[in-house]
């Protein structure tokens, strides 16, 4: 016997020995690893439970549907090219996916709202909604289609009934129901729902149904993490660029006229501060020509969380918050004007004594002295600007938006309301120092006897971090005030009682 022969002998026996110490079929663990159609169900039933799951915390109301929705896509990517009906389901859920993943990056952009407008109001919502419809009716027919191609009867009772189950919550959503009752339910019937699925997917696997796989040039890891990296690249870049409102800022210029000059100089005899009165538009000082007297109140405000002391005494520990730093300084100046009747401009100028570091949006909300009492009644719009200096030259540009806003807060204590109050929308560079700026407007009177009792909220955002993205303007319609967050609101008032020749200051 040669060596040849020898070689092939040991050769034999080798495989001899490798088959018989293999079990006839692989161990149930593997069977579900490998198999392409358990594998790629569990993927889109499992991403369907995650679309249908609402969690409002943490942004996992937009985390667990991008998960589902990636899920969907990986399965459907399997099965694709098993009928028509899969293969639609997967078309559609990439045209979900080309719509809704954009959306994650222009949560972070403060101007989302410009971009939805673009589109009929309810469009998207009305899309959305054909879209998903569209694709349970596919996954239908899909499964009818698999379970007569491996020689089961065609029925798919479960997938009838996530269409059923789906439009009933498109009713409930168009009725704004917000029951607890029926939204047990539905949750409820949604889980029979998804078993019922699962039980039909398992019906064709333990039948030995065997998909046909495709050949893919890009792997499935790979493919989700193009998807994280672009979404996560896009929410950094919309971090980065979309945070604020673009400004229209200016060189500031000095007082050109005379009569501007004469006006300046008279306001800042009778008391009206230097600091400010530099600040205020030509329009704004000349309409304080004859000014009979200025009325001011200064406050410098903490924008932050202070710093908690505790106090011991001998029976007691007092805890209160001590705030080191007071970095906004608000100053309320109220200029009586010549008139029949009592007439009276007031201004609300802020400066940042402290740079506080900007980080995208802030805002002024307004409650006017007419607002509450009928003794005043508004005489002239309101107007203001906002500046900063940069290597000693000033920068001044009108707000984004001034004006009257109405808008809906809920609260545990008042529920829901309706509100209309004036806001000011603006950002500042991050890069200026003195940030400052003022919102004017005027009063006339229309019984004796009244106050002047003129309220601003200055909300200012402290971090960019938020998801989805809030400008100060809406956190403020939310009616809330500092709770732990982005934002924080410093509430400042000029309230005094007007006398003939003088003033009383309230505040």
């Amino acid at each position: 016997m040669n060596e040849n022969e020898r070689k092939s002998i040991r050769e034999s026996d080798l495989d001899t020995i490798l088959q018989e110490s293999m079990p006839e079929t692989p161990p149930e663990d593997i069977i579900h690893e490998v198999t392409p159609w358990r594998r790629a169900m569990n993927r889109i039933l499992t991403g369907l439970a995650l679309n249908a799951i609402t969690l409002n915390f943490l942004a996992l109301d937009y985390i667990l549907p991008a998960i589902g929705l990636i899920l969907m896509l990986l399965g459907f990517r399997t099965l694709h090219r098993e009928n028509g009906w899969i293969r639609t389901c997967f078309i559609i859920t990439i045209i979900r996916a080309v719509y809704f993943f954009p959306s994650l990056i222009l949560n972070v952009i403060v101007l989302q709202s410009t971009v939805y407008d673009l589109l009929p109001s309810g469009i998207l919502t009305v899309v959305s909604f054909m879209l998903i419809f569209m694709e349970f009716f596919c996954l239908w027919q899909g499964f009818k289609a698999v379970k007569r191609k491996a020689g089961l009867p065609a029925e798919a009772g479960a997938a009838v009934g996530l269409m059923v189950w789906y439009l009933v919550i498109a009713g409930l959503a168009f009725t704004s129901y917000s029951g607890i009752v029926i939204g047990i339910i539905m949750i409820v019937s949604y889980i029979f729902v998804i078993r019922g699925l699962i039980k039909l997917s398992k019906e064709l696997d333990e039948a030995g149904y065997v998909i046909r796989t495709t050949l893919v040039r890009v792997s499935d890891r790979i493919l989700v993490w193009v998807i994280i990296a672009i979404i996560a690249v896009g929410i950094l870049c919309g971090y980065l660029f979309g945070g604020s409102y673009p400004m229209e800022w200016t060189a500031k210029n000095h007082l050109t006229t005379d009569k501007t000059q004469q006006i300046s100089a008279q306001l800042i005899e009778m008391g009206f501060p230097e600091e400010v009165l530099q600040d205020l538009t030509e329009q704004d000082i000349l309409a304080c020509e004859g000014a009979l007297q200025v009325v001011v109140d200064i406050h410098d405000h903490s924008v932050n969380d202070g710093r908690e002391v505790v106090e011991q005494s001998d029976y007691t520990e007092y805890h209160h918050t001590v705030y080191d730093t007071k970095q906004l300084r608000i100053t309320g100046v109220a200029v009586e004007l010549p008139s029949g009747r009592e007439m009276w401009k007031i201004v609300h100028h802020f400066r940042w004594v402290v740079d506080p570091g900007f980080y995208g949006t802030e805002s002024l909300q307004l409650w006017p002295a007419y607002r509450n009492y009928n003794g005043w009644d508004q005489a002239e719009d309101f107007t203001g600007q906002v500046l900063y200096t940069k290597d000693g030259q000033s920068y001044a540009a009108p707000y984004y938006s001034l004006g009257v806003e109405s808008y809906t807060s809920d609260s545990l204590i008042w529920g829901e309301q309706t509100s209309t109050d004036v806001f000011a929308a603006f950002s500042m560079p991050r890069n200026g120092e003195n940030q400052r700026g003022y919102v004017s407007y005027a009063i006339k009177e229309l019984t004796d006897g009244y106050i002047i009792d003129s309220w601003i909220n200055y909300t200012h955002q402290r971090s960019m971090l938020q998801y989805p993205a809030l400008t100060a303007v809406e956190k403020r319609m939310t009616n809330s005030w500092n709770d732990a967050g982005a934002f924080f609101t410093v509430q400042d008032a000029l309230q005094f009682f007007p006398m003939e020749g003088g003033a009383e200051l309230l505040g």
